[in-house]
């Protein structure tokens, strides 16, 4: 019979690649200046490029548990701005002030996420860094390996998926 602290790494190695991140759910939301409906672009080619995410919030214990039948709070939607600067961003924590970023930074534009946490923006090519808004801070906690915040690229013709998901009030 297997040890507790061997089926303890068993169901740890097995479930927590469905605890961060299996699911993806992906729609859109309208930018702030924008008439159009809220629907998905049919990219053909030539057609409009850009990003399409989901904005949502992971609360409470989420610690894998051996033989507690306690259920994990879901990633709930979060309707908020979600603000696009070019190129990458030196980070320095998971949270900038938003008068910090408008200063030093450039802003291409900002999008509603829907009711969903969904939201689509289009963009020509290029790399982006992408913060949802929470209070009067923006908020990304994905980083690259020199020092900069997680930045998306966009390529002609292709839509980017991105999830920006707050963990703050998260146990891991």
């Amino acid at each position: 019979m297997l040890s507790f602290s061997i089926r303890l790494l068993f169901v740890t190695i097995l479930v927590l690649p469905f605890v961060f991140g299996c699911t993806n759910p992906i729609s859109f939301a309208v930018p702030k200046n924008s008439h159009s409906a809220n629907t998905q672009p049919q990219l053909q080619s030539g057609q409009a490029q850009g990003v399409s995410g989901t904005v949502v919030r992971v609360t409470g214990n989420q610690m894998p548990s051996v033989g507690e039948n306690r259920q994990r709070s879901q990633p709930q939607p979060v309707k908020t701005d979600v603000w696009i600067f070019s190129g990458r961003i030196p980070a320095k924590g998971t949270r900038i002030p938003v008068t910090e970023a408008k200063q030093n930074f450039q802003l291409v534009t900002q999008v509603k996420t829907d009711k969903n946490g969904k939201f689509f923006v289009k963009l020509p090519p290029g790399e982006y860094t992408i913060f949802a808004q929470y209070g009067s801070d923006l908020y990304l906690n994905s980083f690259l390996g020199d020092g900069s915040f997680k930045t998306v690229q966009v390529t002609e013709g292709k839509m980017t998926e991105t999830r920006l998901v707050n963990r703050e009030t998260a146990s891991f």
